[in-house]
């Protein structure tokens, strides 16, 4: 474990070279320091953090990058050709970053690729010899400029060449890339006019997306021109939803219930809609206590939704009955900034903050009985703290194609991905039966 962080230590930007080579990060820090906590604190806890690596993953490799990324996501395998190749030991991945610049430098969208070692993505055990070759360094493949920041980019999840951003003037645009990450097309979708946070594919339908901005609106698009082809330069959206009275944060579609989608911001507001029907079916104040920065849909219930809280918690609801929340996830000391289910454990979901951590959940251990030293270590159901970052965690996903592998990004200009271990990662198995997943008499 020690040599794959240290293998994986140190931006290599293969192309532009642009990436803090030393991997200390000297270069530029986007927040490493935070006026709440001691820098000196939060450099020990990180020490400590790189110590007990081994005992918590089995895979890290740490990046620093010349500027933060405000967005991160995982491309599908075999979507584009690397000049890194598969080895013996090693397979290449790709992921889509960001640059945070505040007008400083050049705004870029960029698509890099690091080797995972085969331990994860097959039965296979690796040495230590055998895993110091695979090459876990991430390297910028490609960068596509941008006239301003862009805070969220996501790609399509029935096609990685095809890929969204949103940006601080609200722009939106969808770009198609061949597999060698040259632009095909890019086409603008024209609507809102202001930052925009909320960015959203339809994973039931191919061609939508929506997304929500700090003009308080929300919208649904089609990518596609009206012949079905991809021609337009410009489109504008098939409904706009004028409900929220303040800034939308966070876009989500339904995972079982098509054309389904949900939208937080903060006025505390969760609205559902429908754009099959254009009819908004819910709109409720979930609590008035805090606003919402982050809402996800279970993939594996069409009832049951998870919603990261700026008063630092994450609420678990289902649909049928808003009137309460089943369970509160405490364990964030600071603004929730992305929650996620996991795609292939049903009843895991993670969450990142700016108290710099990204938090593994696991909702099977609700209410279980803890020793009083186990309660120090935090409630039952959390599962792991990965606190690697020495700055806010702007954004996290999950693998889609490896079982507990996540990337993250932070404002220390930061890039993780990492594979949680075996050992903390094992749980019972879970029916497949997810209206089961949550017993509600245990959350009370």
């Amino acid at each position: 474990m020690a040599e794959l962080l240290g293998k994986g230590s140190g931006g290599d930007d293969a192309d532009s070279g642009d990436e803090d080579e030393d991997g200390d990060g000297d270069g530029e820090d986007g927040g490493a320091e935070d006026g709440e906590e001691n820098e000196q604190t939060i450099l020990e806890e990180y020490k400590l953090w790189r110590k007990n690596c081994r005992y918590m993953y089995s895979f890290v490799s740490e990046t620093a990058l010349t500027w933060p990324s405000l967005s991160i996501q995982f491309a599908r395998a075999d979507t584009f050709e690397n000049k890194t190749k598969d080895t013996k030991y090693g397979v290449t991945r790709n992921l889509f970053l960001t640059t945070h610049t505040s007008g400083e430098d050049d705004d870029y969208v960029k698509l890099a690729s690091l080797q995972l070692p085969r331990s994860l993505t097959e039965q296979k055990e690796l040495t230590s010899e055998e895993l110091e070759t695979v090459n876990s360094r991430l390297k910028i493949s490609k960068k596509f400029p941008q006239a301003v920041e862009v805070n969220r980019v996501r790609a399509n999840p029935f096609d990685s060449k095809v890929w969204a951003t949103i940006n601080a003037s609200g722009e939106v645009y969808v770009y198609n890339v061949d597999a060698r990450m040259n632009e095909v097309w890019r086409r603008k979708l024209e609507h809102h006019t202001a930052n925009g946070f909320g960015l959203a594919w339809d994973p039931t339908s191919q061609h939508r997306l929506v997304t929500g901005a700090e003009d308080k609106s929300v919208a649904v698009w089609d990518y596609r021109d009206s012949t079905g082809g991809a021609a337009a330069a410009s489109l504008r959206p098939t409904a706009v939803y004028n409900v929220h009275t303040d800034s939308v944060n966070d876009v989500r579609f339904s995972h079982r219930r098509p054309g389904v989608f949900g939208s937080v911001g903060e006025d505390k507001l969760f609205v559902l809609g429908d754009c099959r029907s254009q009819a908004v079916t819910m709109q409720r104040t979930l609590n008035a206590a805090t606003s919402f920065n982050s809402l996800a849909f279970s993939p594996a219930s069409e009832h049951l939704v998870l919603f990261g809280g700026d008063d630092a918690n994450n609420y678990i609801y289902d649909l049928r009955n808003m009137d309460r929340c089943l369970h509160t996830l405490v364990g964030h000391k600071k603004p929730v900034t992305n929650v996620e289910w996991d795609p292939f454990h049903e009843h895991v979901v993670a969450s990142s903050s700016m108290d710099r951590r990204v938090i593994l959940w696991d909702l099977t251990k609700i209410g279980e009985e803890q020793l009083p030293e186990e309660a120090d270590d935090g409630v039952p159901e959390l599962l792991m703290m990965h606190g690697g970052h020495t700055g806010g965690v702007n954004d996290f996903a999950f693998s889609p194609e490896v079982e507990w592998c996540l990337a993250s990004c932070s404002d220390d200009n930061i890039v993780h991905v990492w594979a949680v271990k075996d050992e903390i990662a094992r749980s019972p198995d879970v029916d497949a039966d997810a209206d089961l997943l949550i017993d509600p008499a245990v959350l009370e």
